[in-house]
């Protein structure tokens, strides 16, 4: 028996039936494609190609959108160093320009509004004074312009929409921050209403102290460390 070279995963039918796209990805992952096949002739092309000299992050970071049955493709790289969003043109498999771009990467694609052409998504290090763990949310247009914030505040956020995207819960949080979830609009991020916020005064009562957040420069001598430091309750400097 031959050892299987490959995988093929995802095969989406066009609407007419005049087409069928699967994803390949070559064993050792370094090679990954979406491959389009011709229902009349049985020619295959590629129409996006991801080459890497490490790993291709297929089962984290991978994202593929056929827009209005494969006109467009948007798609999810880190072929630049950065995870980011690519539109493609289905007809002729070029890129059409990038979506995103950026010293960040995007975490996660949330929506996909072809209506509007809207993006939704988290990202995380968008803010130079914040922890680049931290998650934020998003919202682009398809052509990468109008990005829009969707959470504010020095916290990780987590963020859950309406059925319509029309609204959506914010639950703000951080190590040293009890937390806060606020119902806020979608079309201006503006406040609806406090749902509830988190009562820690009897933990503090009780000595509790949260754990210090800790910011150090990596041995390159640039990059930044950021961690945090738990100590006990009874915890006393002066003793060694």
């Amino acid at each position: 028996l031959f050892p299987n070279p490959y995988s093929m995963s995802r095969q989406v039918w066009r609407d007419d039936s005049s087409a069928l796209t699967f994803e390949y990805n070559q064993r050792g992952h370094q090679l990954y494609r979406v491959i389009e096949v011709r229902a009349s002739s049985g020619a295959a092309r590629a129409l996006i190609t991801e080459e890497m000299d490490t790993f291709f992050h297929y089962s984290g970071k991978k994202f593929r959108y056929d827009v209005n049955d494969g006109e467009e493709i948007i798609w999810m790289s880190e072929r630049a160093g950065w995870n980011h969003l690519y539109m493609y043109d289905g007809a002729s498999g070029e890129v059409k320009h990038r979506i995103t771009s950026g010293e960040w990467p995007i975490r996660e694609v949330v929506e996909v509004d072809e209506e509007s052409r809207w993006i939704w998504f988290v990202a995380s290090g968008m803010h130079a004074d914040q922890d680049p763990y931290f998650e934020h949310y998003y919202r682009i247009n398809f052509d990468g312009t109008g990005l829009v914030a969707l959470t504010e505040g020095n916290a990780n956020h987590q963020v859950v929409f309406s059925p319509d995207m029309e609204y959506y819960v914010d639950r703000i949080s951080r190590v040293d921050l009890a937390p806060v979830a606020e119902l806020r609009r979608s079309a201006d991020q503006s406040v609806v209403m406090e749902i509830e916020r988190a009562d820690i005064s009897a933990l503090v009562d009780a000595g509790w102290k949260a754990p210090e957040v800790f910011v150090g420069t990596g041995r390159d001598g640039v990059t930044d460390i950021w961690g945090v430091i738990f100590r006990p309750t009874n915890f006393d400097p002066n003793r060694v």
